[in-house]
């Protein structure tokens, strides 16, 4: 299930602009056509100054004949962009970060996509979501919340909370991660049918973790395997 849902795909490096290294205005650095996904706009390096942050994605659509043993059919990708970007006192920006595989597009023909937007929380927070929900047939779907602090001249990744919900039975399952205290919380949630009742379950282990993930470090989501989770 894994493989399938976070199945990545070869894509050419050519298709990737390098975004300019200095903009008087977003629309200035974000590459003539290329689509607009996601942006905030706050100040993530704690000097007052409102920096952006964004997700764009390529107007040139990239065609792949997708197998998974069973059936074949067509998935159709664009290229994606993560951007960001700090403000200047002279009112301009200053690239700081580009990543061309952390903002990732469907690995399945059938699957809704991944990616669903991000956001800068008021503490300086960079936060990235994702949904998983691999076709409308399938029991279960995800949603997974990676939120990183721009320190030690990197952004390092803080805290991860994924989630999972049964479709039939309706359980749900969070697993909550604070990697600047050490901490996982895994909560269980279950529902008896015939009640209309939950239980919970609630457990905190704790973990030593010597350095600190950052985006360039992951490249993409899902690809990292804490405590057996696939981060």
């Amino acid at each position: 299930m894994f493989l399938l849902a976070h199945g990545l795909y070869a894509q050419s490096e050519s298709n990737y602009p390098e975004l300019t290294a200095k903009g008087e205005n977003i629309e200035e650095v974000i590459p003539m056509g290329w689509q607009l996904l996601s942006e905030a706009r706050g100040d993530l390096n704690g000097d007052g100054l409102a920096d952006v942050v964004f997700a764009i994605q390529s107007p040139i659509q990239e065609t792949i004949e997708y197998n998974d043993g069973f059936e074949s059919d067509t998935l159709n990708t664009n290229p994606r962009v993560l951007g960001i970007y700090f403000g200047k006192r002279n009112e301009k920006l200053k690239k700081v970060l580009q990543s061309n595989t952390f903002i990732i597009n469907r690995s399945t023909p059938a699957m809704d996509d991944p990616f669903k937007g991000l956001q800068i929380l008021p503490n300086g927070i960079l936060q990235l979501n994702f949904y998983i929900w691999e076709c409308r047939e399938c029991t279960s779907w995800s949603s997974h919340e990676y939120r990183f602090i721009y320190q030690n001249q990197a952004f390092e990744l803080v805290s991860y909370v994924e989630s999972t919900t049964q479709r039939i039975s309706g359980d749900e399952t969070s697993y909550q991660v604070d990697f600047q205290k050490g901490t996982l919380t895994t909560i269980s949630i279950e529902s008896d049918a015939e009640t209309n009742e939950q239980t919970s379950d609630k457990q905190i282990i704790k973990f030593e973790l010597l350095q600190l993930q950052t985006i360039k470090s992951l490249k993409k989501p899902f690809q990292w395997l804490f405590q057996n989770l696939h981060i």
